[in-house]
């Protein structure tokens, strides 16, 4: 069966803030956007929430002019089935819903449209095993919060056909995104492998009494952060200079955290209910924060890194002509 290469029709299942940006993301570069969920009152709230985030990229990039598709919300999976080329889903980070799914879409895949996972995980061979169609089953984990952030994980199960990872990787161009290839189909791929590692160590040092929270962070926010956006972990390592890291290494790497699960302090904050924001204590005191104004912070800060990165790229592509 030929795979489609050009996709027209998208379609988005789910409505939480993934599903949300990905159709807005479609929507502004012109593609035919569904955008399904199964609550037809919670779709015209997704309708109102994909509004406020159209008009606050607006605000936020008054230079960048959008050409608009066609966007259409549905509580009948049945349209997809009928219509979308491409679908991707940002449904519960569940494999077996995430099947379901897929076998509900026999429309889509037996016309040769591809099925695109947004989880930030599972593995995609098994589920392109489980949905019977794993040469159109891909992954592509889109990062939160997706409307800005511009990288996307291209992740290939041991079943996708070629042709499904190069339309991926073109799709994801086309609405603006930067698509990785991840050549394993591996537990996190790539972005998650690194930040949960970061995490591990982090919440270990914590539980040791080594430093606070609040220290912990300072520290990755006004070091290491601030070069990230220019100098990546692998280019730092070469400019150090690789016999020094394997010398550090040596003493380093046996004090690190090598817990294969939940830290203790991790295990103990869960079983007392301390979930962090959504129970108003975690490593923070949450009554005493306001995590929106975090929020927005954070997306000030993604906005004047893009536009930073942007004009660095105007700049060199300005040198080569």
């Amino acid at each position: 069966m030929a795979i489609i290469s050009s996709p027209r029709t998208i379609g988005v299942c789910g409505i939480g803030q993934i599903g949300l940006a990905l159709g807005l993301a479609c929507w502004r570069s012109g593609y035919r956007v569904c955008v399904y969920g199964r609550n037809a009152q919670r779709l015209d709230q997704a309708r109102q929430n994909l509004e406020k985030m159209n008009r606050w990229l607006e605000s936020e990039f008054p230079e960048e002019k959008p050409t608009y598709g066609e966007l259409h919300y549905t509580s009948d999976l049945a349209l997809l089935n009928r219509e979308a080329e491409l679908v991707v889903e940002g449904i519960a980070e569940d494999l077996a819903a995430k099947v379901e799914l897929w076998h509900a879409l026999q429309g889509v895949a037996s016309r040769g449209g591809i099925l695109c996972s947004s989880t930030s995980g599972l593995s995609i061979s098994e589920m392109g095993r489980q949905s019977g169609f794993p040469a159109q089953v891909i992954g592509t984990h889109f990062w939160n919060p997706p409307h800005l952030m511009p990288l996307v994980e291209v992740v290939a199960g041991k079943g996708t056909a070629e042709e499904t990872v190069q339309a991926t990787m073109q799709f994801c161009r086309s609405i603006g995104k930067l698509p990785v290839r991840v050549n394993a189909d591996v537990p996190g791929f790539i972005g998650n492998r690194l930040l949960h590692a970061m995490w591990r160590e982090a919440i270990e040092i914590v539980g040791q009494g080594i430093a606070s929270a609040e220290d912990v962070d300072r520290v990755a926010k006004m070091t290491f952060g601030l070069r990230l956006p220019v100098v990546g972990p692998l280019e730092n390592m070469d400019l150090v200079g690789l016999d020094l890291i394997a010398t550090i290494h040596k003493y380093l790497l046996p004090d690190l955290a090598a817990n294969q699960g939940p830290g203790r302090l991790l295990e103990s904050m869960v079983q007392k209910s301390q979930l962090g924001m959504k129970t108003g204590s975690g490593f923070y005191d949450w009554k005493k924060r306001d995590p929106a104004a975090l929020i927005e912070a954070r997306d000030k800060q993604i906005v004047r890194e893009l536009k930073r990165l942007r004009q660095m790229e105007q700049q060199r592509a300005a040198k080569t002509e």
